[in-house]
This record gives structure tokens, sequence and C-alpha cells, in this order.
């Protein structure tokens, strides 16, 4: 083998194995930015006046152009955005209440009332009301992450979320 096509060999394996290295890096990078992260900030099992219940606080993250898979909730929750711009769409049973904030925390203003079939997008500074048992599936828009900050009052043991399966 002549001294360029060696060098040409060469040459042409290490442009491989960075293409591999740097591939697995953004790989890992795509897999880290799609990961939904679920912080929960309190929890208390059967508060006064809701026995079988779990309310808890949770934080959010859910990164700019991810879906979540169509879920429902045993109970009822509300949720505030922070920053980014959520999709939701109500699949069935029931309607979702978009609100804006109100700082004083007397009435916050229903701006929407998302029926089922309908996708709304909700926006920072927003709020959801979602009723339990209602399906339902959300996506953050591109651009900024998804904060959302929710109360939850769920029944025990039950897990805070359970997939629907998709229907054609």
């Amino acid at each position: 083998m002549s001294r360029i096509s060696r060098r040409l060999v060469l040459l042409l394996v290490a442009v491989a194995a960075l293409g591999a290295i740097g591939g697995g890096i953004a790989t890992a990078a795509i897999v880290r930015a799609t990961a939904v992260e679920r912080d929960v900030l309190s929890r208390f099992v059967n508060p006064r006046g809701a026995d079988g219940r779990t309310l808890y606080l949770q934080r959010v993250t859910i990164p700019a152009g991810t879906k979540l898979a169509t879920h429902f909730h045993d109970g009822s929750q509300i949720a505030g955005i922070t920053t980014g711009t959520l999709r939701y769409t109500v699949v069935s049973g029931g309607k979702a209440k978009v609100v804006n904030s109100d700082p004083t925390g007397q009435k916050p203003e229903v701006v929407h009332t998302i029926q089922p079939g309908e996708t709304y997008d909700v926006k920072a500074g927003q709020g959801v009301v979602e009723p339990s048992g209602m399906v339902h599936r959300v996506e953050a828009l591109p651009g900024d992450d998804v904060v959302i900050y929710v109360s939850s009052l769920f029944v025990n043991g039950k897990p805070l979320s359970e997939k629907v399966p998709e229907t054609p």
C-alpha cells in the first residue's frame, strides 16, 4: 500500500471514529433533552377533609417539542404554567378550564373551557384545572421548555398518571 493510501485510510478511520463519538454525544443530548422531569416538592396522605386521598405539589419540566402520551389522572389537579406554551388536547371524560393567574388569589378568570376533541395552547401565566378521569394529551411547543407547578389530589396508591392506548 502506498504512503498516500495509508494516510487516506488513517484519515477515513479517524473521521469515522470522530463521527461515532460525536453521534453518540448528539444522541445522548437528544435523550436528555426529551426527558420529562417530575419533582414531587411535597406530598401529604389523607389531608383533613380528603380521607383516602394524597395531596401533591409537583414541578414538571417538559422539554420544548416533547409530546406526552395520552393519559388521565385518578383525581383532580390544577396546574400553573410558568414558562413555555403547552398544547393541550382533551380527548374525553370531561372539560378542562384554562384560567389566567390572579396575583390576589381571589378569583381567577376562566379564559377558555377546552371541550372533548378540542386543542388549546396554554401560555405562561395561565393555568389548567383538570377534573378526575379526564383523558388528555399535552405537547410542549417548540421554543422554551414548559415548566408547570401542579397541585393534585389523587386517590391513595394510584399512579400520578395512567396512559391510555392511542386510537386510530
